[in-house]
């Protein structure tokens, strides 16, 4: 699994230990969890650690390009109806969370611009929160 910071954490007055800080500062949203368990240095407490700030909100999962494109299709589907599947198309072929991104404001500017401008804003402001 891999884990990011929370950009609205709950606690604004934790004050984390060292070896706390070392695993947080790895949560960058590409590592895996292994990943930042091998960079910390610090074994299988890295593990417990990173339990206690997911526990806390300090930390989020990082949605795979699956997930997040089912999110985006079904606020297409909702918004434009048939018209949406040649959107639909171009996001369901995104490898990458990267790509999905990318053609996701590529949609959002196309559906402003063509077929429904708030519908083009909501999916740019939906896109930029998945993938803040």
């Amino acid at each position: 699994m891999v884990f990011r910071r929370n950009p609205t954490p709950p606690e604004t007055e934790w004050k984390p230990t060292p070896e706390e800080w070392r695993v947080y500062a790895l949560c960058d949203g590409r590592r895996t969890e292994e990943e930042v368990v091998r960079e910390s240095g610090l074994g299988e407490e890295a593990y417990a650690i990173l339990a206690a700030l997911l526990k806390r909100g300090l930390i989020l999962p990082v949605e795979g390009p699956k997930e997040l494109c089912q999110r985006l299709v079904e606020l297409l589907k909702s918004r434009l109806g048939p018209k949406a599947e040649p959107f639909v198309k171009r996001l369901e072929e995104c490898p990458s969370r990267e790509s999905l991104e990318e053609e996701a404001l590529r949609v959002a500017l196309k559906v402003k611009l063509t077929l429904d401008k708030k519908a083009g804003e909501e999916l740019e402001k939906a896109v930029r929160t998945l993938f803040r």
